[in-house]
């Protein structure tokens, strides 16, 4: 099988590397700046990166936060000035959609159709949402996406070791940016088994078990940095996890998951816990009776209450009996969270299902409310109408390798991390928008070769 003519052509000089970078992020850069995208915002979780305890290695383990964002903050604050996150966000990300477009260029995907992948990349609802805020969500998919690519030129070059080492460092660096990322641990062991390169003839291309063996290898590599770090924190502060947070963010869906009276039937050591959490959640609810609004087992009604559950509810119920040692506050929340599942563990499979359901669809809306997406599709549906009225040519199907591989990664990237996301949380747009990020990538890909090919077949 061979690849498209324009991937067999010299491969460009460095600068004409750095000019088409600079290009895309300038498109980039006038785009955050018509839309107000380089002033910087806070959230709520803004405060406890920019107040991360670098001063003490016992308060650093002890974080609900791991270090790596806060690191890069320090850097640019000392450097720049807060208020050029945006901007550092912003050339992080369009420097890892160019990464991607030049990996992409090497399956074998014509530089036209490449580069509507990697606009549809650097466009996407997780950058236009979120490049302005001080917060994870920009910066880890922005890695996310190189790691990725890495993983699609560690299979291209014949699974080599040598090849193998970038994606194990981008892959740590995304956890350590946003622990979430764990999901593409696994992600990497499925990827890098199914995803095959089409220009190895048989004594390249592995079978499928050492194809196995090789993934997985990989994802145990990319592990033990994390089995590492998790190691430290065992030993200093006697917690043997990445951090001390997550059950937090699960309680605010599994105590919505059983009524008062059912919460506080729970084991002996959780009733302390568990009285706390409802009287602060009548109190809640007294003072924002829009919370006690529909139906309780509903996926859109545990998602409405959850933030303010997990935060107004959860913590401070925690943290009024343990004070402010994190630790032992996840702990406690880990064994009312192991209780609520163990007594009801179907309620907590059928909110599984209803959550996947979501995430899927939910995607699927802020795909199509992202005003590029929805001009760019607007403008595709005006365009076919336009060929079939004044009669274009039908047969316009061709082989890409690059677009197929894409589908794959799309695909399973989004099963593995919005699957991630919904064990512990909602599949929230700022969750799940990261998941889907290659969705609109490939399906802008595939809508543009077709439209090429039918240009070029139209010229002959």
């Amino acid at each position: 099988m061979t690849l498209d003519r324009e991937s067999e052509r010299r491969p460009p000089g460095l600068g004409t590397l750095a000019f088409q970078w600079l290009c895309l992020f300038v498109l980039m850069l006038a785009y955050a700046f018509v839309t107000d995208r380089l002033s910087l915002k806070m959230v709520p979780d803004s405060p406890s990166y920019i107040e991360y305890p670098f001063g003490s290695l016992d308060a650093a383990l002890r974080s609900i936060r791991t270090p790596a964002y806060p690191m890069l903050l320090r850097w640019v604050t000392v450097s720049l000035g807060v208020a050029a996150i945006p901007l550092v966000q912003l050339i992080l990300h369009a420097t890892s959609a160019f990464v991607f477009v030049l990996e992409i260029q090497r399956w074998g995907t014509s530089s036209v159709v490449s580069w509507t992948v990697g606009l549809a990349i650097a466009f996407g609802c997780t950058f236009v949402d979120n490049v302005s805020i001080l917060s994870t969500d920009c910066v880890a998919a922005s890695v996310g996406v190189v790691t990725v690519a890495l993983l699609m030129r560690w299979v291209r070059l014949s699974r080599r070791w040598s090849a193998a080492l970038p994606v194990a460092l981008m892959c740590v660096l995304a956890i350590a940016i946003r622990p979430a990322y764990l999901s593409m641990i696994p992600w990497i062991a499925i990827a890098g088994t199914v995803i095959t390169f089409p220009n190895h003839d048989v004594t390249h291309e592995l079978p499928w078990i050492k194809r196995a063996l090789f993934a997985f290898g990989l994802s145990v590599f990319c592990f033990v940095p994390i089995v590492g770090w998790m190691s430290l924190r065992g030993a200093v502060v006697g917690d043997f996890g990445l951090l001390p947070f997550g059950h937090q963010n699960l309680a605010g869906i599994t105590i919505q998951l059983v009524s008062d009276k059912e919460l506080l039937a729970g084991s002996f050591e959780t009733r302390d816990l568990a009285a706390a959490i409802v009287a602060r959640k009548n109190t809640l609810l007294e003072n924002e009776p829009w919370l006690a609004r529909g139906d309780a087992g509903a996926t859109m009604t545990i998602e409405n209450r959850w933030d303010s559950y997990v935060w107004h509810a959860v913590v401070p119920a925690a943290t009024s009996i343990h004070a402010s040692d994190t630790i032992a506050n996840h702990r406690a929340i880990q064994t009312l969270n192991r209780d609520i599942i163990q007594r009801y563990p179907s309620r907590y499979c059928r909110w599984l299902v209803l959550a996947s359901r979501r995430a899927v669809w939910g995607s699927g809306a802020n795909l199509l409310m992202q005003p590029i997406f929805l001009m760019g599709l607007l403008f595709v549906v005006l365009l076919q109408l336009w060929r079939v009225l004044r009669g274009g040519p039908r047969e316009v199907a061709s082989h890409d390798a690059g677009l197929e591989m894409l589908f794959v990664v799309a695909v399973s990237y989004f099963v593995c991390m919005a699957g991630f996301v919904i064990l512990t949380s909602p599949p929230l747009g700022r969750f799940v928008d990261a998941a889907a990020i290659f969705i609109p990538a490939w399906i802008a890909g595939r809508i543009t070769h077709h439209f090429w090919r039918a240009r070029r077949l139209a010229t002959v």
